[in-house]
């Protein structure tokens, strides 16, 4: 079999059969990888006769615009559709809007059909003798934050988990976050950015990373916040006829999450909540009237996630080595079959029951981006979306044709990673988007955009390339995927324009070359984030940073600033070498605030982290960046990390949680003196 004609192959069907390492030399991807990636993506090559049967199948090309009978444009651009018509030809078009129209076609340079450029979005219908036509029509770019706050301004990060609100048990939920949100406003505050919130899988509580979903279409009931739903009075009486209250008590005092305790103990109270809701003497009416039509009217979507959930759990009584379901027996591998059905209809209580956590999840989102709102944020939300799902979750198992199976996506070796990184999540296909006329991306975007007014897209870069390592392999063993970028950013702007909602886009680490200019063209806001803003002899000056980018002080995966400066994330067998690096870099940084002109003077010791803290700040503020996202944790001048990459059991990942209940957070002189250099604070806030 020639290797040679392999390349060809992978080369056409956009893999790179090279890529150029940090210190850049070019690497030969192996064929071994080459062909695991190709047949991922439905074109085998394990022999002669499968290799050349691709080759020919991507060089002959099916029309995927004639399959799916979907295309994308940008307003004021002429639409090319694959439809043999005479030109000047009458069409009629639906508009999204409602308002119908009739165009006259002329002829495209290959024969197709071409029709005048629309002049507004929206997802409009081409009526044709072919039959229906979708064009998905983009504005120019995303809604920005200028669009919707009229000049800079700022919003703080935080991780949901971490809030603490009364009788949380031990996990933050939405009402932490709305207390938050209206708290952050009164001190001019225009967003909350919160950490992912996708559903994880209710039958394991030990997989909690919030960005490594089991789905990215539904949320992780654990946030749901009773009080959405339910009067205060109400849930205290099903916490104490529960016998909840005391370990709930326990929790919640606890410095982090404990995740394995909390969450069936959270999960028995919605559970409670679910029985008393379904109880006409003494469920509140208009919650139970709303969640009966709701469960009525429940997509197949919804009803394959809740059918997982259960049939999940059920194997893990079964087996608790059957984590994933590619390891089930082949009846209930296929969520069409009819083992599938029957289970479902076994169990129509507890699908039911999973159908209303999603319900009260969802409900509780909406309240807390309503509080945000209107405490006077512009903004209001940031989502996070997650770059990919778990090959062994809900989406992978109910829409198998969508993914990449037996791929990772990960990242190539970088100076921060050398080996590079395989983080075990799957994705989307880009030949099965094109063929479905990327339904399944549009009904993600949706998903996340839905109770917002902005979401931060995890690697960014993946919608242009990603590194996707096949399963078993090294992480050095990957290869670069070209994803349809132009296609994906046009629906990003479509959905953004649809929700009113910004775009953040997560691009730090290794890039292809122009893509942040390209991020800035499509109204996507990148990340700059002082740690990385560096040059040879110090840090680049505030008036230089991108004015269309976020500023950051810190992210979920560094050490807060405080923590950085006191060496806390210096393990005590890399102390030499390692403090007489940072103690070279605390004064590159200190050097860089002088030459700010924010302070003067001998730098302080390392113990003596607030006054750096603040200089952070007062940089990030000084810069003509439109939105400044500060984390919590530095907004408090903490000392803590949520997330170490590369670590799982090792570092307590996601578990930290917050001194102090989320509403009053932000009460005290020096962390309000701090956001007073971001924006001043509203009349009547405290």
């Amino acid at each position: 079999m020639s290797d040679e004609i392999l390349r060809q192959l992978a080369a056409k069907a956009g893999v790179a059969p090279q890529w150029t390492d940090q210190a850049g030399e070019q690497r030969d991807v192996s064929p071994d990888s080459l062909r695991a990636i190709l047949f991922a993506l439905g074109l085998p090559a394990d022999d002669d006769a499968s290799l050349r049967n691709s080759l020919s199948m991507v060089e002959g090309g099916v029309n995927a615009v004639a399959l799916s009978r979907f295309t994308t444009a940008r307003v004021g651009q002429p639409v090319a559709l694959p439809v043999a018509m005479a030109p000047g030809s009458s069409v009629e078009l639906l508009l999204e809007g409602g308002a119908q129209r009739v165009v006259t076609t002329s002829e495209g340079y290959d024969g197709s059909l071409m029709l005048p450029a629309f002049d507004e979005p929206g997802y409009h219908i081409v009526r044709t003798p072919e039959g229906d036509f979708t064009v998905a029509t983009a504005p120019e770019r995303c809604i920005t934050f200028a669009d919707l706050n009229g000049s800079a301004g700022f919003g703080l990060a935080a991780q949901i988990y971490s809030l603490r609100s009364g009788g949380d048990g031990g996990i933050g939920h939405f009402g932490g976050v709305a207390a938050l949100g209206r708290s952050a406003a009164q001190r001019g505050a225009q967003a909350l950015a919160i950490s992912p919130v996708h559903a994880l899988y209710g039958a394991e509580p030990g997989h909690f990373s919030p960005y490594s979903p089991s789905t990215r279409l539904f949320f992780n009931p654990l946030h749901a916040d009773p009080a959405a739903a339910f009067p205060d009075d109400l849930v205290r009486a099903v916490i104490d006829q529960s016998g909840l209250a005391e370990e709930m008590a326990r929790l919640s005092g606890l410095p982090q999450v404990d995740w394995i305790a909390a969450t069936p103990l959270r999960q028995t109270l919605l559970r409670r909540l679910h029985e008393t809701l379904r109880s006409p003497d003494r469920a509140p009416e208009p919650a139970r009237h709303e969640f009966e039509r709701y469960l009525s009217e429940a997509s197949p979507l919804l009803r394959a996630h809740a059918t997982f959930e259960v049939l999940h759990a059920a194997q893990l009584r079964r087996d608790p080595g059957a984590w994933s379901w590619r390891g089930w027996e082949a009846a209930y591998r296929d969520p069409e079959s009819e083992a599938v059905s029957s289970f479902a209809a076994e169990h129509p209580d507890e699908i039911a029951h999973q159908i209303f956590l999603q319900w009260l999840t969802g409900r509780s989102y909406a309240q807390a981006q309503q509080a945000c709102r209107e405490a006077g944020m512009s903004v209001g939300l940031i989502a996070d979306l997650a770059i990919g799902m778990d090959g062994a979750g809900s989406h992978a198992w109910s829409r198998q044709h969508e993914v990449l199976g037996g791929l990772s996506v990960g990242a190539p070796p970088d100076y921060y990673s050398a080996d590079g990184q395989s983080w075990g999540l799957t994705t989307f296909s880009p030949r099965g988007l094109a063929m479905s006329g990327y339904a399944p991306f549009i009904e993600t975007l949706r998903a996340s955009l839905r109770y917002v007014g902005g979401i931060r897209i995890d690697h960014v870069m993946g919608m242009s390339r990603l590194w996707l390592v096949p399963e078993g392999a090294s992480a050095l063993d990957g290869a670069y995927v070209t994803f349809p970028s132009e296609t994906l950013f046009r629906l990003i702007a479509l959905e953004s324009w649809r929700h009113k909602a910004i775009v953040i886009g997560e691009d730090l680490g290794t890039l292809p070359d122009g893509f942040r200019d390209y991020l800035r063209e499509q109204g996507v806001a990148g990340l700059r984030v002082l740690r990385f803003e560096r040059v040879e002899h110090g840090y680049i000056q505030p008036q230089h940073w991108d004015p269309a980018a976020a500023a950051l002080t810190t992210t979920h995966d560094l050490i807060a600033t405080a923590g950085w400066w006191a060496g806390a994330d210096i393990e005590p067998a890399d102390h030499g070498e390692a403090q007489d690096i940072r103690a070279w870099n605390r004064g590159l940084l200190w050097g860089s605030f002088e030459q700010a002109g924010l302070v003067q003077g001998e730098r302080p010791a390392p113990e003596d982290t607030d006054p750096v803290v603040d200089a952070a700040i007062r940089y990030v503020a000084k810069t003509p960046c439109t939105l400044k996202l500060i984390a919590i944790e530095d907004a408090l001048a903490l000392r803590v990390q949520p997330n170490v990459p590369g670590t799982t059991t090792e570092k307590p990942n996601w578990r930290h949680r917050l001194d102090g209940d989320a509403g009053a957070l932000l009460d005290g002189e020096a962390v309000q003196a701090r956001l007073s250099h971001l924006g001043p604070a509203r009349e009547g806030g405290s």
